[in-house]
């Protein structure tokens, strides 16, 4: 995963779009830590758009509970398209 503007460490996640990357990770904004999904886009995917998600990065433990039990409840089916 590549660096991206505004992100305090590298994304711990993307998934490739027709339109573009989702791309979560940590980030700073006015000294304060948040956690975001985003849509990134342009013609190296080097543009934030207005299409995300921002959260407290206190919030990321709940997430990450709801996020593994929600997994657990679901059958795989075929290749991860994430990564």
């Amino acid at each position: 995963m590549s660096a991206r503007p505004g992100f305090t460490s590298p994304p711990v996640w993307e998934l490739a779009k027709y339109d573009g990357r989702l791309i979560a990770g940590p980030r700073e904004f006015k000294g304060q830590q948040f956690f975001e999904f985003r849509l990134w886009a342009g013609e190296h995917g080097d543009k934030a758009t207005a299409k995300g998600v921002t959260m407290p990065i206190e919030a990321v433990p709940n997430l990450a509970r709801a996020l593994t039990a929600y997994a657990a409840t679901i059958a795989p089916s075929g290749p991860e398209i994430g990564s």
